[in-house]
């Protein structure tokens, strides 16, 4: 098990915009878990909520999407430029990525409740939310995704980036909201839906476990379930919104 894997670890060809829409969060090796044999992994995907347009139905819509397995790395052959402000992301992320590189140590540093709003970090963000909305929210994730990344490989401890940042409440997250095991497939209503809209069967579909998006970046997913079909080579990650 690794949380935070890198885009390299993940995708076997990542394209250089990968970083700016898709969020490692967790790799899981099935074995360790009696699941069946190789590397799986959890991924968060920026806009697939409130996309701007149309998505890719069949590989990417707004509560899933689907990666090709080659061997323990994803392949993703479906189209990105219906997620919101794609065009936009990549100025925005390299923008954040370079001001979180001059200003970790600040940016790590933990805030308490009457310094949150005179932190560097919450100046910079207000700045974005004068212009723009969207650019502010996706930054904000962004930099949330970033110190919950770093202070966990710093601490060792699995805790919401807001803890350090915005002073929220700072308990040590579960990585798995469900691991392994039989599901009911009566909680699943619009995914199974989602499959026969596809002509796709649940009985292909291994159900390997469960995250909880939003502990590992502010912005993401209430919850990711993982599903395997080893009979195409093919990941789905199903998204639950609320």
């Amino acid at each position: 098990m690794k949380l935070f894997p890198t885009i390299e670890e993940v995708f076997k060809f990542p394209k250089e915009h990968y970083k700016y829409i898709f969020f490692p969060l967790l790799t899981i090796d099935l074995a360790e878990h009696n699941l069946g044999e190789g590397l799986v992994h959890f991924v968060s995907v920026w806009g697939n909520g409130d996309p701007d347009d149309d998505l890719d139905p069949g590989v990417f819509d707004y509560n899933y999407i689907k990666f090709i397995r080659d061997g323990n790395k994803y392949l993703f052959d479906g189209k990105l430029d219906g997620v919101k402000a794609f065009k936009k992301v990549e100025k925005w992320y390299n923008e954040a990525d370079k001001e979180y590189r001059k200003n970790k140590t600040s940016f790590l540093k933990q805030q308490q409740r009457n310094e949150v709003n005179e932190s560097n970090l919450n100046k910079s963000l207000e700045k974005r939310n004068t212009n723009d909305f969207d650019y502010y929210h996706y930054a904000k994730g962004l930099f949330n995704y970033w110190i919950t990344r770093d202070k966990y490989l710093e601490t060792g401890k699995f805790i919401q980036g807001g803890f350090y940042s915005d002073a929220n409440s700072g308990h040590e997250r579960e990585i798995f909201e469900n691991i392994g095991g039989e599901i009911d497939y009566n909680d699943f209503e619009s995914f199974i839906e989602l499959l026969e809209n596809n002509n796709e069967s649940k009985e292909t579909k291994q159900f390997i476990g469960s995250v909880t998006g939003y502990n590992y970046i502010n912005f993401g997913e209430d919850r990711i379930h993982l599903f395997l079909d080893n009979k195409k080579n093919e990941v789905l990650l199903y998204a639950d919104w609320g």
